[in-house]
Parts: structure tokens; C-alpha cells; sequence
């Protein structure tokens, strides 16, 4: 099968047509092949990048599969044969196909990320048999008069330096690609461009050697063979040619000013401190400045291929759409983060679709850190602002308040919002716009005249248009913004009030001490210095300077009241004072001109005048107050008399009705045992006629005896007289217990106790002055507490409003005591005592409680009774209240605490 391809003889070798070529056209066709792989290799490698990258393959292959095929027919027009030649159409366009096919997976292997030997060698192969595959389809489509007939050595020599030349050409332009000092890819293209020429065209040469066409007849007859004229295809190859030509120049025209920006760019990317960051529509990262890998800190292989989104780490994930500009946090691969300012744009087709978006990358980091020592320090002034206690108010160099404290806003009455932006005028009254008008252009306007907490009064206006004293201290804050002024407000309403009360103190002082009726004097340990003139009235001296010579006990006598001497009780109360501040006692002193005594209240009070001690004193003559309380002491004895004699007509009403209630028990106990004495002798005699009728056996006269003396009722009637006067006894024990618990004699003043047990007793007192016109109705509360109280005392409060009780009733009537805790106080009880007596009339319910008053006829009152009766439950913390209407009775109703705390 090989004969019908590659020559089997040397007859062959002699039928074979006379050839030869057209030099010029040859050079033709070796430029073309080197001109289109160095475009191919050049625009490939500055362009297919990114999302764009298989088309810029695609562009390449088809400019170098294209080049591959015009060098070959264009070197098929050169080579000329002394028959008429032609070429099948179809298999002329198809012959193309192989050679771009190659060139792309030679270009695809060549401008991959990493190109190791094995895929060089790969590449070169495919190259090569995509040359040879498209040579020799290309030969296939000669028609002519004869047959194509290979020579085997020289076929696979084609074939051979195909393949070496490709890989040579493709290793050149890899290697010169990675040099660090080739900083532009055209080298590497132009020298990897030049060699796969070359072996384009010695595949083709060396091809076109091997290659023999034979006459098909011996005779030299030719046949008609339907082809393509070759001045058609002159023509196609022109043209292509042409196109080509055109094609790569402008690709690689265009590559180049690509080129130039791209380098542009990428110096700028490399010299800018912003990391930047390219990606795909995908978001996979593409590209990336050596700055983004300094703030990653990692290399290009482990950031390329990433996801744009893995690398941020944000609370917003909504602002990464389309072009946008954030804050956020760069994930490094150490786990650290680095808050970084985004900027993010995206290219976009047509339809709106994304083909590839660019990020920048700015370190915020040091300006977070600054933000933040910013903030510190602001919230540190702020909150020394906040924190002193002075109201401040910061201006700039306009007079407008630029900030201001809350103390300001509760001096001024304004809020910060109120206040910020607006001129100080606002709050300066019109007094007071002179003096700021000066201090501005003397301490604002001047910085030499500036001094740090110079101060200045002004008199500041509040909201509601009150004018306000206040101290200022200004002090000078330079800024960027310009010079603040920081006015420190101190409200002096109450120093300036203080001064005024000062001032007027000082005058009323001054009055008193000069019209006052009390001696005033001052003394130290030289003796007196200064006095009023009431201390001469009072002393007897006629001048000061006559006083001032006199020492403390020259105006005293030698003893006091108390017998001890009047210089060691001096010596004593003058020490107190000095110790104490201030001591007040009574003493006698002397007159200087008639040498009478007088009692005196003093009151010694030490204090410092003008550095050094001194005693103040002040000695008021209380010889009329003494003697007031002198006439008191006898009142009081009068007023102990009258009380006497309202105890001593009570006790003996009292009396009167305790010896009544005593007096029928004892009649009758009295009356039993003068019965029970006559039941005695009957009973002895009855035994000694026993004991004598036992002797003699006279019985008989026993039984008459017994008859005579009725001796069957004296045994009976016996036990009852022995129980009727114990129940008499017991009746009288009953009061005499009554009257211990009435006088609560023997037991402490204060004490807690029962009050119902008191009324019950008290009532049992006074019973003989109710039974015989009164019922008495108790409506005792069952959970009453026992109070602490002089139960004696209360018990008298009882009584006497028990007796009025009774004596308010004429005929027959009702009292009703009610015991209860009171209703509106808890921590109290009540007692109510109430009468269906005559009542009280309007006017006599105001003086009820008077002393002295009453309306009972003389002799049968002292009117102290219910006077008493207030003073006890006074004396008790409580309060007695009545109500009465006339003709209806009366109703007393007293309320106390259950606990006396100052008892």
C-alpha cells in the first residue's frame, strides 16, 4: 500500500516532470510563516488573559494556522513544474483546519501558568504534525498530469525538523519570557516567532524535495483534470496573505498599545501601596499587584484563583454589588484581620453582564488606630467636659459656641442643639456685649495678650431671659481648625447673695450690737477690747476705756449661788468654752457703781479675729426672769393645791361609793356571823346534853333539846351562812382588787397593759354612781392590743368621763363603751365612751376641756376634771374628741398609740 504514496524505484525517480522555484516568491513565503508566529506569539501573550483569553487563542490560532497556510501555497506557486498544475478547491480550504487546530494547542500550552518540558514537548508535536498534516493534505489537492510520489527519508526528515524546530521555537520563546531582565515579551515573540518560521518553511522545503510527480503515461498523454486554476488560487493566497499581513499587524499594533498600558498599569499597581486584586465574571481572582500580597501576606500562587468574596470579611454582604466603595476586613491567611477601604468596579458587556471587575485595597489601619486614639481622646475631653463642675462653653475664633457641657445646658436652660452653631451674643445680656466686645479684640484677636485662665465677671442670659453673675476663666485651645476659646462659667449668684447677706449681716449686726439691750464684749488675754453700750448700763461703767481696765472678776462677787468661789468657776466655764466653741451658763455678777449683785445668763463663745483667739461674750440680765419664775414656782404650787383638791373630791366620791359597795357585804357577812355565833351555843349545848344524857342514859332529854333547839335546820342552814359570807368576802376582795388595779399602786409608770381589763375595773370603782339609773352596754373588741401606757393614769381618764357619764343622765339611760383599733391607723386603738344624757350645748363644747370650768351648781365641782383628762391623754401622744347633740347625749372618743417610743 506504501507504492501508491512513496517511490519504490529509481524508474520513477526518471519519469518524474522537471521543477524548480521562484526565489522571490520563496522569501515571500518564509516571511509570512515568520511574520504570522511572531504575531500569533506576541498578541497571544500580551492579550489572552483573563475572561477574554481563548478568544485572543482563537484570533492566534487562526493568524498563525492561516500564516501556515499561505507560506504553503504561496511556496506551491513558487515552485513550478513543466506541466500545467491545478488544485482541488475543496481540499485547498480544508487543509487550513489542521494548522489552526495545532496552533491552538500550541499556543494554549505555551501561555498556560506553568509550562513544564513534557507539555514543550507536547506542543512542539502537535505543531509539527499540524504543519505536516496541513502540507500534505495541502499537496493531496494538486492536480496534474501525472502522480505524487514521496521520498520515505526525506518525508519523515520533514517531519523530524518539524517537530525539533517547533519545540525549539516554543522553548525560545518560554524561556526568553522568563527572563528577569526581558521586561517586554517582543523579544522572546520575535526570536520564538523567527525559529517557528523557520521550521514552517523547512518543513515545507524539505517536504516539497521529497515530493516527485511522475508522468501518469509513458507516452506523455495528458488528461483533463477538473481543478482550480492556479491564478485563482494566486489570487486566494494574495488576498489571505494580505489579510493576514493586515490582521497582524493590527492585532499586534493593538497588542503592543495594550501592552503599553498593561505595563502602565502595572507600574502603577506596582509602585502604589493599595493592593489590587482582578476577577473574572465568576468573582476568581485573576491578577494581583505585589502590594496586595504584602497586605495578604502570602504569594501570588495561593491568592490567584481565590475567591474574591473569601478574602472579606464584612456585616453587610448587600453593598457588594456592581461599583462600590466599603469598609472591611482583609481574611489573612495567618487568621489576622486588616480593616481595609474597598473600591470595586466591574466591566460589563452590552446586556448589563459582567466580564470582569478590579478591586482596590487601601490599609486603613494605621487611620483606624488613629480614629480610635481620636475617639479616645475626644471621649477623654468629653469626658473631663462632662465631669467638671463648672459649666463650659467652647467658641471658636467667630464667637460661635461650638461646644458646650450639660452643666451649661442646667445653668442656661438651653439644650446642646440649641446652643451649638449659634453666636455667643445669645447668651451674653446687654451689660455685658461691651465687655466680651473688648475681650475679643484684646484676648482673641491679640495672641501676644493671650494668658491661660485670665478671669472676667459677666452676667449671662438663660432662656427665659434671667440674667445670671458668673466668673469666667478663658483659656486659648489651639486646633487645625483654628483657636477655640474655652470659657469656663462659675454661676456666683450664691457668692454674690452670700456677699450681700454678708454685707447686710454685717449691718444688722452692727445695729444689734449697738441697740441691743445685752451686753456685748470681746476679750483676750490682755483682757477687754471692745463692748457695746449696754454692757456699760448693765456693768455700771461710765466710759469704755474705763471698762477696758477691768478684768473678768472685778465684776463678779467673791462666791457664786452653788458656794464654791467666782475666779475658780470662771477659770472653769472659760476652759469650756475654749474647748467646746461655744458654753452658756448662769452666773452672778456685780455692778461696778452700787456693787449690787444681779443673775446673768451668759453665753461664752470663742472664735479667731484677725489671726489670733479671742472670747465673745454675752450677758443678759435675767433679774426679771428670775423673779417671773419665782411667781411660776408659786403658781405651780397653786395649781398643785387645786389638782389636790380634784384628786381629794374624787378620791372621795370614790370614797363615798367604795364604802357603799363595802358596806352590804359586810352587813350581811356581819349579820351571818352574829346568826352563826347563836347556831355555835346551840350547837355546844346540844353536845354537852349529849355527852351528859350518854352518862346517865337519859336520852330522851337530848331528843327534846334537839327538838327545842331546832337542830335538823341548824345543820342546814349552818352551811349556807358559811357560803353566803364567803361569797360577801369574796365581793370584797373583788373591790379591793378593783381599787389595786384603778391605782395601779406599786407597779412602774409606763408599762404595756390590757385597757379593757381597766375599764372593767374602773367600772366596777365608780358602779354604785351608775347601777342605779344606767345600763352599761360593753362592746369590747376581741383582738384590742395591749399599749404601753401609766395605766393609773388612764384609768382616772375612765372615771371621770364614766362619773360625767352617769351624771349627764337625769333618770334612766344607756352607756356604751366600744373599744376598736382605730379605722385609720393601725398602730393605734380608740375608746369610746357614749351616753344618752342631756348632751352639751354649741357653745360649751369649745371649753370642755378649759381649766376650771364647769357647769355642775359651786360645791359640786372644781372643773378640773376633764382638764385632767386632756393633759393625760396629751401626756399619752393621743388625742380625745367629742360629739354631742342636745337632748340626745354625748359621745367621747380617745385614741392612742399602741407604742410610746420616747417613754
Amino acid at each position: 500500500m506504501l507504492d501508491l504514496f512513496f517511490l519504490n524505484s529509481l524508474t520513477d525517480m526518471t519519469l518524474a516532470y522537471d521543477r524548480s522555484y521562484n526565489i522571490p516568491m520563496v522569501i515571500v513565503s518564509v516571511l509570512i510563516a515568520i511574520f504570522a508566529s511572531f504575531c500569533s506569539l506576541e498578541m497571544v501573550d500580551r492579550l489572552a488573559r483573563g475572561d477574554q483569553r481563548y478568544l485572543w487563542l482563537s484570533i492566534g490560532a487562526l493568524i498563525l494556522g492561516g500564516g501556515v497556510w499561505a507560506m504553503h501555497f504561496i511556496g506551491m506557486l513558487a515552485f513550478q513544474l513543466d506541466c500545467e498544475v491545478t488544485y482541488d478547491p475543496w481540499i485547498t480550504g480544508l487543509s487550513v483546519l489542521p494548522g489552526i487546530f495545532a496552533a491552538a494547542v500550541a499556543l494554549n500550552i505555551v501561555t498556560s501558568k506553568k509550562v513544564t518540558l513534557n507539555k514543550l514537548l507536547l506542543s512542539g508535536i502537535v505543531m509539527a504534525s499540524g504543519i505536516g498534516l496541513m502540507h500534505y493534505s495541502g499537496m493531496a489537492a494538486i492536480r496534474l498530469d501525472g502522480i505524487l510520489r514521496y521520498n520515505l527519508n526525506l518525508f519523515i526528515l520533514s517531519l523530524a525538523a518539524a517537530v525539533c524546530l517547533s519545540v525549539a521555537a516554543l522553548s525560545i520563546k518560554t524561556f526568553l519570557s522568563g527572563l528577569t531582565g526581558i521586561t517586554s515579551s517582543f523579544v522572546s515573540s520575535l526570536m520564538g516567532g523567527s525559529v517557528l518560521g523557520g521550521a514552517i518553511s523547512s518543513m515545507h522545503y524539505i517536504a516539497m524535495e521529497a515530493a516527485y510527480f511522475v508522468h501518469a503515461q509513458a507516452n506523455g498523454d495528458a488528461r483533463v483534470i477538473a481543478a482550480t486554476s492556479p491564478n485563482v488560487l494566486a489570487v486566494a493566497v494574495i488576498c489571505i496573505a494580505v489579510l493576514l499581513i493586515f490582521s497582524g499587524l493590527m492585532f499586534t499594533y493593538l497588542g503592543m498599545k495594550i501592552a503599553h498600558v498593561r505595563t502602565r498599569i502595572n507600574a502603577i499597581l506596582a509602585s502604589t501601596s493599595q493592593g489590587f486584586v482582578m476577577m473574572d465574571r465568576d468573582g476568581i481572582i485573576t491578577e494581583c499587584n505585589q502590594a496586595m500580597l504584602g497586605l495578604m501576606g502570602t504569594d501570588k500562587q495561593s491568592l490567584v484563583g481565590r475567591f474574591f468574596r473569601d478574602l472579606i470579611s464584612t456585616d453587610n454582604d448587600c453593598v457588594m454589588q456592581a461599583n462600590y466603595r466599603m469598609e472591611a476586613r482583609l481574611n489573612r491567611p495567618d487568621g489576622s484581620l486588616l480593616p481595609c477601604l474597598i473600591d470595586s468596579n466591574s466591566i460589563t458587556d452590552d446586556s448589563g453582564e459582567r466580564i470582569y471587575s478590579f478591586a482596590l485595597f487601601s490599609d486603613i489601619s494605621e487611620r483606624i488606630a488613629d480614629e480610635t486614639e481620636l475617639r479616645e481622646s475626644e471621649t477623654q475631653f468629653r469626658a473631663l467636659l462632662e465631669s467638671t463642675p463648672d459649666p463650659m462653653v467652647i467658641l471658636n475664633s467667630y464667637g460661635l459656641i461650638g461646644i458646650v457641657n450639660h452643666q451649661a445646658e442646667d445653668l442656661l436652660g438651653y439644650s446642646k442643639n440649641e446652643l451649638l452653631g449659634e453666636p455667643i451674643d445669645i447668651l451674653l445680656t446687654d451689660e455685658s456685649h461691651h465687655i466680651f466686645a473688648k475681650l475679643r479684640e484684646n484676648y482673641i484677636g491679640n495672641a501676644q495678650a493671650r494668658r491661660v485662665g485670665k478671669q472676667q465677671e459677666l452676667r449671662v442670659k438663660t432662656k427665659e431671659g434671667r440674667g445670671i453673675p458668673v466668673e469666667v476663666s478663658f483659656s486659648p485651645i489651639n486646633t487645625s481648625k483654628g483657636l477655640l476659646i474655652a470659657a469656663a462659667l462659675r454661676d456666683i449668684s450664691q457668692r454674690k447673695m452670700a456677699e450681700s447677706a454678708l454685707a447686710r449681716s454685717e449691718i444688722k449686726f452692727r445695729t444689734l450690737y449697738v441697740s441691743t439691750s445685752e451686753a456685748v464684749m470681746l476679750w483676750d488675754e490682755r483682757g477687754f477690747f471692745d463692748c457695746n453700750d449696754a454692757t456699760l448700763a448693765i456693768f455700771g461703767c461710765a466710759t469704755k476705756e474705763g471698762f477696758y481696765t477691768k478684768q473678768p472678776s472685778d465684776f463678779s462677787p467673791p462666791q457664786q449661788p452653788c458656794g464654791r468661789n467666782s475666779s475658780d468657776c470662771s477659770k472653769e466655764v472659760i476652759a469650756k468654752a475654749l474647748e467646746q466653741g461655744s458654753h452658756s451658763f448662769e452666773w452672778l455678777h456685780r455692778r461696778i457703781d452700787n456693787g449690787k449683785d444681779f443673775p446673768a445668763e451668759v453665753v461664752l463663745s470663742s472664735m479667731e479675729l484677725d489671726g489670733k483667739l479671742v472670747l465673745l461674750g454675752t450677758v443678759r440680765d435675767i433679774t426679771d426672769r428670775k423673779q417671773y419664775e419665782e411667781k411660776l414656782l408659786q403658781l405651780a404650787e397653786a395649781k398643785s393645791q387645786l389638782l389636790q383638791s380634784e384628786k381629794m373630791a374624787t378620791i372621795g366620791q370614790l370614797a363615798a361609793g367604795v364604802a357603799h359597795e363595802l358596806n352590804n357585804p359586810i352587813a350581811f357577812v356581819y349579820s351571818n356571823l352574829g346568826t352563826f355565833e347563836s347556831y355555835v351555843k346551840d350547837i355546844l349545848e346540844i353536845t354537852a346534853a349529849c355527852q351528859t344524857g350518854l352518862h346517865h342514859d337519859d336520852l330522851a332529854s337530848v331528843i327534846a333539846l334537839q327538838a327545842e333547839k331546832n337542830f335538823e335546820y341548824l345543820k342546814s342552814d349552818i352551811f349556807e351562812l358559811i357560803t353566803e359570807s364567803k361569797d360577801g368576802i369574796t365581793r370584797m376582795r373583788k373591790i379591793v382588787e378593783d381599787l389595786k388595779n384603778f391605782s395601779r399602786v406599786g407597779e412602774p409608770d409606763w408599762q404595756s397593759a390590757d385597757l379593757q381589763k381597766g375599764l372593767e375595773s374602773t367600772l366596777n370603782i365608780v358602779w354604785n354612781e351608775l347601777k342605779y339609773k344606767c345600763v352599761v352596754i360593753k362592746n369590747y373588741s376581741d383582738d384590742l392590743p395591749q399599749i404601753r401606757c401609766i395605766a393609773s393614769q388612764l384609768n382616772q381618764v375612765f372615771m371621770n368621763l364614766l362619773v360625767n357619764a352617769g351624771h349627764a343622765i337625769e333618770k334612766k339611760g344607756e352607756i356604751a363603751i366600744t373599744t376598736r383599733v382605730c379605722p385609720s391607723d393601725n398602730t393605734a386603738i380608740q375608746v369610746l365612751i357614749t351616753d344618752t344624757g342631756a348632751g352639751i350645748p354649741p357653745e360649751n363644747l369649745k371649753r370642755i376641756f378649759d381649766p376650771f370650768f364647769t357647769t355642775k351648781p359651786v360645791g359640786q365641782g372644781t372643773g378640773l376634771g376633764l382638764s385632767i383628762t386632756w393633759g393625760i391623754i396629751a401626756k399619752h401622744h393621743g388625742t380625745i374628741e367629742v360629739n354631742s347633740t342636745v337632748g340626745v347625749g354625748s359621745t367621747f372618743t380617745i385614741t392612742l398609740p399602741v407604742d410610746q417610743y420616747d417613754a
